[in-house]
């Protein structure tokens, strides 16, 4: 009686760990869940296409401003930081790069994260920013698109500008499920350690998944 006892406390105590982990999984919200913009479509937007389903960013195709090549971004398979510039590189944008530069400190060697930056003119110094930018992992890409390419992509498809933040200091966080994740003040530190946060979550996401 008292052998049988003891293996029912054991047991008892085996089964409340898989019973916590089990309400955990079921019951409980992960804190380490992001929002995902525009779940339910941009049918808001009067200026673009309607949509009930969750938006996602589709294919872009530009020509890299250093090599002068047309190439297709696929916003799947990759996690991707969206920089889109509407001038030349002047004070904001290079704020906004260094800030770039140390979130590409963080993620050295990473090859599931891109930065894109996206040029509506031509850059004067793309040679300049490829050779400060382009040295090591997470890759750089330095684009243009056409003009009324552009005009209907970022609002349609990158859904700028955000409110309370300028077109030229956004930068923006899509999923390797062309999905939105963020928007960010570029010139913000604080705002740039949220972006690397939430980097890191899907990254997470990724090789768990």
């Amino acid at each position: 009686m008292q052998s049988s006892r003891k293996i029912g406390i054991l047991l008892l105590l085996l089964a409340i760990p898989i019973f916590l982990v089990l309400f955990l999984q079921f019951f409980s919200t992960s804190h380490y869940d992001i929002p995902v913009y525009y779940e339910n479509g941009i049918d808001s937007l009067t200026q673009c296409e309607s949509s009930t389903e969750v938006h996602r960013v589709a294919p872009f195709q530009a020509s890299d401003v250093i090599t002068g090549e047309n190439q297709t971004i696929n916003f799947e398979n990759q996690i991707r930081v969206v920089y889109w510039h509407s001038d030349d590189c002047q004070d904001t944008c290079r704020l906004v790069l260094e800030e770039l530069a140390r979130l590409q400190g963080v993620f050295e060697s990473q090859t599931a994260l891109q930065l894109l930056f996206v040029s509506e003119s031509p850059l004067q110094d793309a040679p300049t920013l490829a050779n400060t930018y382009r040295k090591q992992l997470p890759e750089w890409l330095f684009l243009q698109g056409t003009e009324g390419q552009s005009s209907s992509f970022v609002q349609c498809e990158l859904i700028l500008p955000q409110p309370e933040l300028p077109l030229n200091a956004t930068l923006m966080l899509v999923d390797d499920e062309a999905r939105i994740r963020g928007y960010y003040l570029g010139t913000s530190s604080k705002d740039v350690d949220r972006l690397i946060g939430e980097i890191r979550i899907l990254l997470y996401n990724m090789n768990t998944n």
